[in-house]
């Protein structure tokens, strides 16, 4: 009798387990079936859906891109001026202009237009980007790393000419590859503007031009000082007499007015 009582009870509560266990694995079933259909859920695979719609690959009979049209070309043959000024130990970048090309001049032509209007150059300079990663060391600080316009800016101070007493205008003219990083170039400034010592707070500006005519990781800077006086002169000739001079690889470039370019052009 106590085994049949014992029985009855053990029958008892396996009835009340498997109820409350079916219970749950309904309550279960019903809440995921809700979540399941979350409207964001059903929005995100749409959205997926779209942009998988508009990743197509190129038919096989389909015209070859050409990368000289439109405005990637545009991008590939313009010359990119980002310009601004330098005031106590902060430079801003402030202008962007395109230009279709630079002018090349000639050393001897660039050195008359600029006595004629009271220019000269204090000092230039040309860096090369290098990364070294030594494989010995994991160690950050054993890593070599130099940035172009960094070191051009080094090389311009190690041979500084004295700014004309009369210089009113400073510009900083960099000039390199279409990798020309700006921040790199805004750095570099701001060594130039502490090393240069300019007497009489001349107004210093800079220019740096990206060219794909340049190498790339390479970076130009010529420190120009004038008196501000054009004397009526435009084109080329203006650019030099403001003091807007790039030496790079041997040569003078500088730009135009005329050249600007937009992107309806």
């Amino acid at each position: 009798p106590d085994f049949s009582m014992l029985a009855n009870t053990i029958m008892t509560k396996l009835s009340i387990v498997v109820a409350t266990t079916v219970a749950l694995a309904a309550s279960s079933v019903s809440s995921f079936s809700v979540t399941n259909n979350n409207p964001t859920r059903i929005t995100t695979s749409r959205a997926s859906s779209s942009v998988l719609n508009l990743i197509r690959g190129e038919a096989v009979d389909a015209e070859t891109f050409d990368e000289n049209e439109g405005g990637v070309g545009l991008a590939l043959r313009s010359a990119i001026k980002i310009s601004g000024k330098c005031q106590k130990d902060q430079c801003d970048a402030q202008e962007l202009m395109r230009y279709e090309k630079m002018q090349e001049v000639e050393m001897s032509v660039a050195q008359s237009i600029m006595e004629k209007s009271g220019c000269s150059v204090l000092c230039s300079g040309m860096g090369k980007e290098l990364y070294q990663d030594p494989e010995s060391s994991m160690r950050y600080e054993d890593k070599l790393v130099k940035l172009a316009p960094i070191e051009a800016a080094k090389a311009a101070l190690e041979n500084v000419a004295a700014a004309p007493s009369d210089a009113k205008y400073v510009a900083l003219n960099f000039a390199g590859g279409d990798d020309l990083i700006i921040g790199e170039v805004l750095e570099a400034c701001g060594m130039l503007v502490d090393g240069l010592n300019l007497e009489g707070k001349p107004k210093v500006s800079f220019n740096s031009i990206s060219f794909n005519q340049f190498a790339g990781e390479t970076c130009s800077v010529t420190v120009v000082a004038s008196g501000g006086n054009t004397g009526g002169l435009e084109g080329v000739d203006e650019s030099i007499a403001k003091g807007e001079l790039y030496a790079y690889d041997g040569k003078w470039f500088t730009v135009a007015e005329a050249d600007i370019t937009t992107a309806e052009k």
